[in-house]
């Protein structure tokens, strides 16, 4: 017994191991092949049954249910939504399952709308026949409002070969949907937020540029945007500056007035006036005076100054209080007042006869 003992073996088989005994050379030992699973379910859209319509040349098909899914990332909103796509009227986890009828080259798609935040809207369906676009939506964007969007997911195409049907399959998997970002500009004036360039699928965003002036003898101006430090992509740069308007001290002839409301008015100091020149007699058009200069708050509004000439004529004589000054046709002549009465102790009175080449004179009263 203990030479059989010691001629034999004895194998503790673990699981998936399989033990054969041989008439010829012992045990047989194998690895029990592993057993293929079923799957449970067919994927998303696709095809369960098909079958040629009798006395033509469509088909009906069923096909799996499917989901349009989406996530939302809005504060209080299920993190991820689901849409059951309906085949007609019925959602396609009907059952009996609804049928959907197929020609040479239908493409079976799946169609559903958005808003234009990209949220879906309804409920999406299967649609059949020729291939579609999609037109994505579009969310509200510098001005703009935005629009909904009309989405087509191709499934399959369907077609005949030599009168066998062929299925061309794009997916078979539940349709996620992508909203857009939705930037947003708040508050008026000029939007730093564009528009979304939806051909680019790209958002566009104004550049705040600084004008510098060129030139020969420019002078100092002040800056509208600060220049970068360094480089333009360091965190130093995140700030938009913007330099202000002053006045040049306390009692400015040129005065900055912001009225609150987004209008900055440049203005002068309120002061206006004139320069007359006043003749000494009418000219021979008839003028009296002649305006040399004028200025409306603080500032010239003549084109040009004009021309002063001193005095009338060929200038005034001097003379003292009490003396007549005529005009003898080509000066001024002073006729000096009478010194003393006359001789009969009257005085004097200034006469002017004998035409107008007769120069005035002192007459005494007496002889009048």
């Amino acid at each position: 017994m203990l030479g059989e003992y010691l001629k034999g073996n004895q194998i503790n088989a673990g699981k998936g191991i399989k033990i054969e005994n041989s008439s010829s050379s012992g045990s047989i030992i194998s690895a029990i092949p592993a057993r293929e699973k079923n799957q449970s379910q067919a994927p998303p859209f696709s095809v369960t049954t098909l079958r040629k319509i009798p006395e033509q040349s469509q088909y009906a098909a069923e096909l799996q249910e499917g989901w349009v899914i989406m996530r939302d990332t809005q504060n209080g909103s299920d993190a991820v939504k689901f849409y059951e796509v309906n085949i007609g009227s019925s959602p396609m986890s009907t059952r009996p399952r609804p049928e959907i009828t197929l020609s040479h080259d239908d493409f079976v798609m799946v169609k559903y709308t958005t808003d234009e935040e990209g949220h879906v809207t309804g409920t999406p369906i299967i649609e059949v026949g020729a291939e579609q676009d999609s037109v994505h939506h579009n969310p509200a964007s510098g001005a703009g409002t935005g629009s909904g969007g009309t989405y087509y997911v191709k499934i399959f195409k369907f077609t005949l070969s030599s009168g066998a049907p062929v299925l061309t399959v794009y997916q078979q998997s539940d349709i996620e949907h992508t909203r857009l970002w939705a930037g947003r500009n708040v508050g008026g004036a000029r939007y730093i937020h564009k528009d979304w360039d939806k051909d680019a699928d790209r958002y566009d965003f104004r550049t705040l540029e600084q004008f510098v002036p060129t030139g020969n003898n420019v002078p100092d101006y002040g800056k509208v945007i600060v220049d970068a430090v360094g480089d333009e992509d360091l965190d130093t740069n995140d700030a938009i500056k913007f330099s202000c308007l002053a006045e040049k001290d306390e009692s400015p002839q040129v005065n900055v007035n912001d009225d609150g409301a987004g209008t900055i008015t440049i203005e002068g100091n309120n002061k206006s006036g004139s320069l007359v020149w006043a003749y000494c007699e009418a000219d021979a058009q008839g003028n009296t005076q002649e305006t040399l200069l004028e200025w409306e708050d603080g500032l010239i509004t003549t084109q040009q100054g004009g021309t002063i000439t001193a005095g009338c004529g060929s200038g005034l004589p001097s003379g003292s209080s009490g003396d007549i000054l005529y005009y003898n046709g080509s000066t001024w002549v002073t006729l000096a007042k009478p010194a003393t009465t006359n001789a009969n102790g009257e005085g004097y009175v200034l006469t002017h006869v004998g035409g107008s080449t007769v120069a005035p004179d002192w007459t005494p009263y007496d002889s009048l």
